[in-house]
């Protein structure tokens, strides 16, 4: 069975209608709210992630990560990331085995 992404951009969308934003690519670039960081998809929100709304959105596989300590939302299927303002990749970093 193919994953696709459509999840992580209704997260995005449910974040978005709440009141968040995500940071804009850069002229000519599109408007689609993921970047390719390090080879996988990426939204950069302007706002700390509201877990409340992430949570109640639909349809999100169980590999689906809320990882509300490291502002950041991932999924184990498609490698796709969302980040909040509070992320700092260096304390995710430091805690892995």
């Amino acid at each position: 069975m193919e994953h696709s992404q459509r999840h992580m951009y209704d997260l995005v969308d449910a974040l978005v209608r709440a009141g968040s934003s995500f940071r804009p690519r850069p002229p000519g670039m599109g408007d689609d709210p993921f970047w390719l960081a390090k080879g996988d998809p990426h939204c950069y929100l302007e706002t700390p992630i509201d877990f409340a709304v992430a949570k109640a959105v639909p349809g999100q596989p169980e590999e689906v990560v809320f990882a509300e300590d490291d502002d950041m939302i991932s999924c184990e299927l498609c490698w796709t990331v969302i980040t909040g303002t509070a992320y700092r990749p260096e304390t995710v970093w430091d805690r892995r085995p």
